[in-house]
């Protein structure tokens, strides 16, 4: 069944003729009988008695009930992907790691506010992995996560790269390791680390790394937050690699120490890179196509 068939039952049970149910509709009255004669022909039944003044069959009678609301959620659903493709949705999902949720988004969101008044935000912090299931499932709009080679294996995506950052490894003012300037990769074996929880882009990245290098990654502790590492940090002899981007606020701590860590008098080359993440229909949207530009010219501006 089209819905112009069912368009053209309804005008002829309305107007009682096709004549009238053609000139109602905008089309031909052969039109509407085709129309007609196919909807019977798919239903295999006649919904209409043929004389001077049109009337339901019983068929018709019972198919009248359901077409109407069959009718009305069509015109429902038209009106509100309407007003999506207009910019008047009602609410904006973005996911996103920890470390933009605290130093990037809060820059821009209120341009967004600003831009969509009527649009309302709403922001979680999620690990990259956990981010991009929410967003394939189409539970976020748009996300905000380390990219990785899982992010190139999810076909109808839209990526661009943030920025670029090294990773640095965090430790207590107090521990052995801080009275030398650079950490030789090799003395890592010996501490043990706090990690990222399973689902986070990070913890992928470290693992990958001390398995790459042949190195016992010894796991002490999975924490989410940056918060929460540094508060551990301080009061052990654990390390951890964090992003510098999530550094900001140790950097400004006596009790804390970051070092670059070496490897063969070269730098262990650990880096990241951020992407913002949506899907190719979405930017169809516009509040969801202004957001997106809005984080792209923000990484532009926060790298000058």
């Amino acid at each position: 069944m089209r819905i112009e068939q069912l368009q053209a039952f309804l005008a002829v049970a309305d107007t009682g003729s096709f004549q009238q149910a053609a000139l109602q509709c905008g089309v031909s009255q052969p039109t509407i009988s085709r129309q007609i004669q196919a909807l019977e022909a798919d239903l295999g039944a006649a919904l209409f008695h043929r004389s001077n003044q049109t009337s339901l069959t019983l068929a018709g009678d019972i198919f009248l009930r359901r077409a109407k609301k069959m009718w009305q959620e069509w015109q429902t659903v038209h009106q509100e992907l309407l007003e999506l493709h207009q910019g008047k949705q009602t609410e904006l999902c973005i996911g996103a790691i920890h470390s933009i949720c605290t130093n990037f988004l809060p820059a821009l969101l209120p341009k967004f506010c600003h831009q969509f008044p009527l649009v309302q935000l709403r922001v979680t912090a999620l690990g990259s992995d956990r981010a991009l299931k929410v967003l394939r499932d189409g539970l976020v709009d748009l996300v905000i996560v380390m990219n990785n080679h899982f992010t190139n294996q999810i076909a109808g995506l839209v990526s661009h790269t943030l920025y670029d950052e090294p990773i640095r490894l965090l430790m207590a003012a107090h521990h052995p390791l801080a009275q030398l300037p650079i950490i030789p990769w090799s003395d890592l074996r010996n501490y043990p680390q706090v990690i990222f929880k399973d689902g986070y882009g990070m913890r992928r990245l470290v693992e990958e790394e001390f398995l790459r290098r042949h190195t016992p990654l010894q796991a002490a502790l999975e924490l989410n937050t940056p918060e929460a590492f540094r508060g551990v940090i301080r009061e052990s002899q654990m390390l951890a690699f964090l992003p510098e981007s999530a550094l900001s606020e140790a950097a400004k701590d006596p009790l804390l120490t970051i070092r670059d860590v070496m490897d063969n008098d070269q730098s262990s080359g650990l880096r990241r890179q951020v992407a913002v993440i949506t899907t190719g229909d979405r930017l169809a949207i516009p509040p969801i196509d202004y957001l997106f530009k809005l984080i792209v010219a923000q990484s532009g501006m926060n790298l000058l």
